[in-house]
């Protein structure tokens, strides 16, 4: 088990409403967060996170875009991503999101407890980087 505290999440979202609700469970959870409405701003924000939770139906470029971008990064190839989205949520979309890069693929509404177990496993498993 990871010792949350330890870890920030950047929860990328372009719905307020759903940004803050999830980040809200993430820090209740114990995680710190941080958060971006776009992808440009995410990809600012990304270095010093252990993690992201990343919308795919962004303002100015779609998450699969953005995870793409990660990837490419040497200090992010190996940064754990979670897709969300209520919106592109097809087999076909899905296998997009994983082909970007995504470790995982998550269909909103998303459960917060399977969220912080998801991330839990993930973050646990991440590679360490010196």
């Amino acid at each position: 088990m990871i010792d949350r505290s330890h870890h920030s999440v950047l929860v990328v979202d372009d719905n307020p409403a759903s940004r803050y609700a999830s980040a809200r469970a993430l820090r209740a959870a114990g995680f710190n967060t941080v958060e971006a409405s776009a992808g440009a701003e995410a990809l600012e924000l990304v270095e010093f996170v252990s993690a992201v939770v990343l919308d795919v139906h962004l303002p100015d470029l779609l998450g699969f875009e953005v995870c793409r971008l990660l990837r490419q990064r040497a200090p992010t190839a190996s940064l754990p991503v979670v897709h969300v989205s209520a919106i592109y949520v097809t087999p076909d979309e899905q296998r997009t999101g994983k082909e970007a890069g995504a470790d995982e693929y998550l269909v909103a509404p998303v459960d917060p407890e399977a969220l912080v177990a998801t991330l839990d496993r993930l973050i646990a498993g991440r590679p360490v980087t010196v």
